[in-house]
């Protein structure tokens, strides 16, 4: 009689031998683990310990086209050792992963990504190096950052985007294993230009910026995101269009990282009064431009408080338009009615 830890032993190499065989060797290229063979399930889910339904689904196709499709489970979620495992614990984005930065031959990490954003205006921290009266509010990686899938860009004879298969083809002169060669251009191509578009940006920043209770805690002069999108950048934003400047664009200095990001009152800011005429004029947007259209209150609102000359403007036609066209409306309506009811008067003469 076989006892429980061999009889385990033997089902689980039987389990593995069968996988081996069974599921493609491509389909599962960050899933060492084998982790999909319960999390492929769509119906898989939990209520945790606050009463909440937690989806444990992971589609194999869009993580396979994700930035993160080399990484194995294992390098985020650490503390699963064993299968089945416990309730796997809150994954920390500042885990050594198992690539190799090839400039430094250093595991990569992103932990200086979160030096970064200590420094900037969205850091737990305040200047004296304490935590500020509300941490809980300020973003964490999760907050703004998924899992964005790769947007090839097909640059070999024009600028639209997927995959180039010109670009592939001089790939594949040196390069014979095809999966390395989709995964790599993807990787590289990806990275050329922005994972997310001007529209995309704007509502991720929104989740804060437009937030009322945030916009009254912090003392917000407005509603930043949907001031935005009231301008001609962020009507071009909405029709994604993708040459139209976002949020980072003017929030970041050029060429920064985006973690960077610095209050408007810090010299180093790119929007501190003295830095914002380089924001309209730099190479790719208007670089003839004067230092005076950085002047433009991109984030102006109908307050005679923070913008009294638009707040004016903006009222002025608010009047010519309704006195114009309210009673041109009248006049039609009048109009329509006399030809529906050509005999009706309101009160006869007496005689």
């Amino acid at each position: 009689m076989l006892s429980p830890s061999i009889r385990n032993l033997a089902i689980s190499c039987a389990i593995f031998s069968l996988l081996i065989f069974v599921i493609p060797e491509d389909s599962h290229s960050a899933d060492i683990g084998n982790c999909l063979l319960c999390h492929k399930y769509p119906g898989l889910s939990r209520v945790d310990e606050k009463g909440n339904l937690r989806l444990l689904y992971i589609n194999e196709k869009t993580f396979n086209s994700s930035v993160h499709s080399r990484v194995k489970c294992e390098d985020c979620h650490t503390d699963i050792k064993k299968i089945p495992h416990d309730t796997a614990k809150k994954v920390d984005c500042l885990t050594e992963c198992h690539i190799t930065e090839p400039s430094t031959e250093k595991k990569f990490s992103h932990k200086e990504v979160q030096e970064y954003l200590d420094k900037s205006v969205h850091s737990i921290y305040d200047k004296k190096g304490g935590l500020k009266e509300y941490p809980e509010d300020m973003p964490t990686c999760k907050k703004c950052h998924d899992n964005p899938l790769f947007r090839p860009l097909s640059f070999f004879k024009g600028t639209r985007y997927g995959i180039s298969e010109d670009s592939m083809s001089r790939c594949r002169v040196c390069h014979k294993k095809e999966e390395f060669i989709v995964k790599f251009y993807n990787h590289v191509t990806g990275r050329l230009h922005r994972i997310r578009n001007p529209q995309n940006i704007a509502e991720t920043c929104a989740r804060c910026h437009d937030n009322p209770d945030l916009v009254s805690k912090y003392g917000l002069s407005t509603k930043a995101v949907f001031s935005y999108g009231e301008t001609f950048h962020g009507k071009a934003a909405k029709y994604l269009d993708e040459r139209i400047p976002d949020c980072l664009d003017c929030h970041v200095n050029k060429g920064e990282s985006v973690h960077q990001m610095l209050g408007h009152n810090d010299p180093r800011s790119s929007t501190y009064k003295k830095n914002k005429g380089k924001i309209c004029s730099n190479v790719d947007c208007h670089p003839k431009a004067s230092p005076k259209l950085a002047a433009y209150g991109m984030h102006a609102e109908f307050s005679l408080e923070q913008s009294p000359v638009q707040y004016f403007y903006t009222a002025f036609f608010i009047v010519l338009t309704g006195g114009t066209l309210l009673p041109l409306m009248g006049i039609i309506f009048l109009d329509l009615i006399r030809r529906l009811f050509p005999d009706a008067v309101i009160r006869r003469r007496k005689k």
